[in-house]
């Protein structure tokens, strides 16, 4: 599971960058760059719903960085 999130992670700082590029190269006018920031907060929904139910069925566990 944890594999599965640092890859969409990496997935979501892609987009972000392609983002940027087209952004750049475009001036602005383009549609690339809404599609791709579109796919970004897509996938951050995502993966944020994935790790709320990862948490809820145990698949991954949350832990405090506080001493016990």
């Amino acid at each position: 599971m944890k594999v599965v999130i640092v890859i969409l992670l990496f997935f979501i700082i892609y987009n972000l960058g392609v983002a940027m590029f087209y952004m750049i190269k475009d001036k602005g006018q383009g549609r690339n760059t809404v599609r791709f920031l579109t796919v970004r907060i897509g996938t951050s929904v995502f993966l944020f719903m994935l790790v709320l139910l990862a948490l809820k069925m145990g698949w991954i566990q949350a832990h405090s960085l506080l001493p016990s």
